[in-house]
């Protein structure tokens, strides 16, 4: 009962905020879940991307783009902080904002693929909504985003680009747009993961002396780390991930017990892909990770 009074505390304040043309924070839409943790490190990679960049281009175009916007929670951290540090630099968000994307994740929630072999005990997370009502919401969630973006520092100086982020990408390659910083939060299936990452780091500006920034949310579980939560082998859970790569994101009862305590969230496509790709992440334990250049 609780909730749905804050749900509809949120949801009179957020219309009457966005008649208002003011910024938006609909809780009830899962607004304000960032992590002061991972903000902080969010800025700290962007702010060194930019010192790198300042130092080499002087006064060039610092190129921003970010796959997945949402409501702009986190493009709004990162545009604000480059319109303080820059005068010339251009933001570009990718999002369909298309409710295809959800369900293709809710019709396949039910089918965690689990080995006969492993025990795993699996917590199942509730769908979305209805596809009808998904759509509404996805709707409702696009304009909310284009009023934030229209109250932000940085507005006159963004793109959005409502579609798929592989379209994005063959656009920004045509027009030969070299990247600075790209934030990845789209997909989570494997192809999705796969793509953005490859395609996007393949237009990153990069020369003998700088290379553009690559990074991204919700890598919240290493294959190497999977001996402190689940009794399994390395080749056990790959087997694991391998069947379920398409499946959004799964809750696991850890070995320490069945309960709410010891469950643990993950995108299993990102562990996977980030288990085979020949390039060096750095993770960190708010599931920011980065391209390690070095």
């Amino acid at each position: 009962m609780k909730r749905k009074i804050r749900n509809f505390i949120s949801y009179l304040k957020t219309n009457y905020n966005y008649l208002k043309h003011k910024e938006v924070k609909p809780s009830h839409l899962f607004y304000g879940q960032m992590q002061p943790a991972r903000a902080v490190e969010m800025l700290s990679t962007l702010n060194e991307q930019i010192e790198k960049f300042q130092s080499q281009f002087g006064e060039e175009q610092f190129v921003f783009v970010e796959i997945g916007s949402y409501l702009g929670e986190s493009l709004k951290l990162y545009g604000n902080n480059i319109n303080k540090k820059l005068k010339n630099y251009l933001v570009i968000s990718i999002d369909p904002y298309s409710p295809d994307a959800i369900h293709e994740g809710n019709k396949i929630v039910d089918l965690i693929n689990t080995p006969k072999k492993m025990k795993i005990s699996v917590h199942q997370s509730k769908p979305w909504s209805s596809p009808a009502e998904t759509k509404k919401i996805i709707t409702k969630i696009y304009h909310y985003f284009i009023n934030n973006i229209s109250n932000y520092s940085f507005k006159d100086k963004h793109m959005h680009l409502r579609m798929k982020s592989e379209n994005g990408f063959f656009l920004l390659k045509k027009l030969n747009i070299k990247i600075d910083f790209c934030y990845i939060d789209g997909s989570h299936y494997y192809e999705g993961i796969k793509n953005d990452y490859n395609n996007f780091n393949s237009i990153l500006r990069k020369d003998e002396s700088y290379e553009g920034c690559i990074c991204g949310d919700d890598y919240e579980l290493d294959l190497d780390k999977i001996k402190d939560y689940f009794d399994y082998s390395k080749e056990q859970f790959l087997e694991f991930l391998m069947n379920n790569k398409n499946v959004d994101y799964i809750v696991l009862n850890t070995k320490n017990g069945v309960n709410k305590k010891n469950r643990i969230g993950f995108h299993p496509a990102t562990t996977l892909f980030f288990s085979e790709t020949q390039d060096t992440i750095i993770k960190s334990e708010s599931g920011f990770w980065k391209k390690d250049k070095t």
